[in-house]
């Protein structure tokens, strides 16, 4: 160890020697280096005692780094334990929400009928004007509470017909505030919330996009290959999704698209040949479909607008539709020309779910089970099925 320690000693300082001659070597060369704009040559300092200082730092910073190269160092090897977070994140699996069972109501004991609002002012307004107008008509609705926040709710519900609430965030939230012996009439379209509750405890009123997507199917069921386009948004991603789940045995490709003409014209590309494609879905409660059509235009052909249906919610008045989007398949309602409606679709769609809620549940009230099917002033006879009522949808 001590032949290694002077040898290593020996070798630095030999290697520090050479720089410092070289350092002499190039003032040497700089007191002889001659231009025009210094004639007299480049000014250099030369001074020996500042020389002979620095020799000896030079020396002495040997000696140390030889001191500590020769010092036995111990570094614990600490082992490092892995991530137990990301070790779980791994090894647990994602499961799929479990439907409740279905759950034992009796009718004769439900005694309390709950409305369930939202701070939304329009919604809130405009299920009061269908309640202040259709009460009298529905005489086993005899006494009804309002609420519009969970903060109200102090214990869990029982015993009650719960009319709402109107979006789905608060609807989620109602499943662990249910207590014994309750019914829901949801006002919310969200159809994705299915599975929170059991399939005798709740029926969704709302015209929904959900419903539209099961309508497509007689339009799409026996083609080979389909191409879905949606927009980047809670929407557009729950919808789709619902597309795949209930159209498995259809070979589609999916698309998401966001507001940008930019990221359309990329998501248009990513499709591929649009002629390989029957048909096209359009998933948007935006009007950036109107966007997404213009780059459905290739450089040799035009996809066929009369080949795209589109489901929008009713975001767009009917008889607004410019000329170049008519040929497009849309959502409608086959027993009403939207095309001859001047009220906007949604708040007309929202009324008419208000006033067959207020329907259903006095039919309950009334009888003690939960009627088949309801009728509606505009639509006649709409069947209750699977949860939902079964509204009269076309595409065209």
């Amino acid at each position: 160890m001590e032949i290694l320690y002077f040898l290593r000693s020996f070798l630095l300082l030999s290697v520090f020697s050479q720089s410092i001659k070289f350092e002499f070597f190039k003032i040497s060369i700089a007191l002889n280096v001659i231009s025009s704009k210094f004639p007299m040559g480049v000014e250099t300092k030369y001074k020996p005692a500042e020389i002979m200082a620095i020799i000896k730092n030079i020396i002495f910073s040997i000696i140390l780094i030889s001191l500590f190269n020769c010092a036995p160092t111990n570094i614990p090897t600490i082992k490092k334990e892995p991530d137990q977070t990301k070790v779980q994140d791994k090894t647990e699996k994602v499961t799929k929400q479990e439907k409740p069972q279905d759950k034992i109501i009796n009718f004769e004991s439900i005694d309390n009928v709950l409305i369930f609002l939202s701070d939304d002012q329009i919604l809130r307004s405009l299920f009061y004007d269908v309640f202040v107008n259709e009460i009298q008509n529905y005489n086993h609705i005899t006494k009804a509470n309002f609420i519009y926040s969970f903060d109200e709710i102090k214990e869990p519900i029982n015993n009650t017909l719960i009319i709402g609430p109107i979006n789905s965030k608060d609807l989620n939230q109602l499943a662990d505030r249910l207590g014994e012996n309750t019914f829901i009439l949801s006002l919310s379209n969200d159809y994705s919330q299915l599975d929170y509750f059991a399939s005798n405890e709740i029926i969704f009123i709302p015209n929904s996009p959900y419903l539209h997507v099961l309508k497509l199917g007689p339009y799409i069921e026996n083609l080979r290959s389909v191409g879905v386009l949606y927009k980047q948004n809670d929407y557009g991603l729950k919808v789709s999704q619902y597309f795949k789940q209930t159209y498995p045995l259809i070979f589609t490709k999916f698309m998401s698209y966001g507001d940008s003409a930019t990221n359309i014209e990329l998501s248009v590309e990513m499709m591929g040949n649009l002629e390989n494609f029957e048909k096209i879905i359009i998933i948007d409660d935006t009007f950036s479909f109107k966007d997404l059509i213009g780059y459905l235009a290739t450089d040799k052909k035009t996809y066929p607008l009369e080949n795209i249906y589109l489901i929008d919610n009713f975001l767009e008045q009917r008889n607004n539709a410019e000329n170049y989007y008519q040929p497009i398949n849309r959502t409608n309602i086959l027993e009403i020309d939207l095309t001859q409606m001047e009220e906007p679709h949604r708040e007309y769609l929202f009324k008419s779910s208000a006033e067959l809620s207020l329907s259903i549940a006095d039919q309950i009230l009334k009888n003690n089970f939960v009627p088949d099917y309801v009728t509606s002033r505009d639509m006649g006879n709409l069947i209750i099925e699977n949860q939902m009522i079964l509204y009269p949808i076309v595409f065209d």
